[in-house]
């Protein structure tokens, strides 16, 4: 398993693929590494660096969920020449961030973390376990996607640590999967309102219609899920 060293090599090696361009791969895996290291961070204990990591995880955000998104493709003309201008547009902006003094500076921080005190760490994995928790109960009250998402982003997290300190997350990578295909799914839906917003466009129009049915049957079918009816 990957420890914070592994993974700032990582995210390293991956930083010329994400403003080369060619490879969706490369924005994915800076987002992962970046995520990764900030539950390395969690379990430590350390305030420090977490929001410049956050701030790497954002900056490449809008670019991942446009390539995800255009992996779904083709769509309607006009949503797909919309999404292929937003992903160009959004690649312009990635060197003002992966190519600037602060990354340089960020990654020469994540070389000086110390590694792992198993006791700590485990006290530190019960309070994610008991956010996620917290989490859930939240969803079963308002079983809105943004209270999926928030689900969603804890139950990456406690996977996370868990594979830090060896643990099985089997049943937690089943999850996290079905629930980001929901996820994946609310981005297009996002996208296609931003879109409709600036054209009239009868076709997308549509889809949006019925994708926003698909996502209420997946959310319905993922609540019962986490409730175990």
């Amino acid at each position: 398993m990957k420890d914070a060293q592994a993974w700032r090599e990582h995210l390293k090696a991956h930083i010329p693929l994400a403003l080369a361009g060619t490879d969706p791969e490369g924005v994915h895996q800076v987002r992962v590494a970046a995520r990764r290291l900030r539950v390395y961070l969690d379990l430590l204990g350390y305030r420090v660096l977490r929001d410049d990591l956050r701030r790497l995880a954002r900056g490449t955000g809008r670019v991942r969920d446009l390539e995800v998104v255009l992996g779904r493709g083709p769509f309607p003309e006009g949503f797909q020449s919309f999404l292929e201008r937003e992903l160009a547009a959004a690649r312009s902006r990635l060197p003002d961030l992966l190519a600037s003094p602060w990354t340089e500076a960020l990654l020469r921080a994540l070389a000086t973390l110390p590694p792992l005190q198993e006791r700590a760490a485990f006290q530190r994995l019960s309070r994610l376990e008991k956010g996620l928790r917290k989490r859930l109960e939240l969803l079963t009250r308002d079983p809105s996607p943004e209270a999926f998402h928030a689900y969603r982003k804890a139950l990456r997290r406690l996977r996370y640590a868990k594979e830090f300190l060896g643990l099985p997350t089997k049943e937690e990578k089943r999850l996290q999967d079905r629930l980001g295909e929901v996820q994946d799914l609310e981005v297009l839906l996002a996208l296609l309102r931003e879109y409709l917003l600036e054209a009239q466009d009868g076709e997308a129009t549509r889809l949006a219609e019925a994708l926003g049915e698909e996502r209420q049957r997946r959310l319905a079918t993922l609540q019962k899920a986490l409730l175990g009816e």
